[in-house]
C-alpha cells in the first residue's frame, strides 16, 4: 500500500500490436512480386528481340541472292531450264556463297530459289546478263 492509503499498482506496458513486422513482411512480398513480374516481361521482350536477330540474319544473304537473280531474269532467260549460277555476297557475318536455282514453270514464267551454297559445291558463277551476246 502506498502512504496515501490505496492499492499499489503495476505499472504495465500497452500490449504491442506486431504489426510493423507484418507490414514489413508484406511490402517485401509485393516487392518480389513486382520484380517477378518486371523480370518475366523484360525476359519475354529479350527473347523475342534475338528471334528477330537471328531470322534477320539467316535471311539477309539469301534475300539478296534473291534480290539479284530477279535482276538477272528482267535480262532475258536463263539459258538451260533448270539453271544452276552462284553468287558471293558479303553479309554481316562475312562474304557467303549461295546457290540461285532457276526452275521454269511455263512461258515466262520461272520459280527462283536460293541458299547457302553447300560445302564442296562450285556453281558456275552468276552472270551479269541473260541477254544473248549480239
Amino acid at each position: 500500500m502506498h502512504s496515501t492509503g490505496k492499492k499499489t499498482r503495476k505499472l504495465t506496458r500497452p500490449p504491442r500490436r506486431g504489426y510493423a513486422l507484418m507490414l514489413t513482411m508484406f511490402f517485401c512480398l509485393l516487392f518480389l512480386v513486382l520484380l517477378g513480374v518486371a523480370w518475366r516481361g523484360t525476359a519475354s521482350a529479350l527473347r523475342g528481340q534475338s528471334i528477330r536477330d537471328l531470322q534477320t540474319r539467316r535471311d539477309e544473304g539469301t534475300i539478296h541472292a534473291l534480290a539479284r537473280a530477279m535482276a538477272l531474269l528482267e535480262t532475258g532467260s536463263p539459258p538451260s531450264d533448270p539453271y544452276v549460277c552462284g553468287v558471293t555476297l558479303t553479309t554481316s557475318q562475312g562474304e557467303k556463297s549461295f546457290t540461285v536455282t532457276f526452275t521454269g514453270e511455263g512461258e515466262n514464267l520461272w520459280a527462283v530459289q536460293a541458299a547457302p551454297t553447300a560445302s564442296g559445291e562450285d556453281p558456275t558463277p552468276m552472270p551479269d546478263t541473260f541477254a544473248p551476246d549480239s
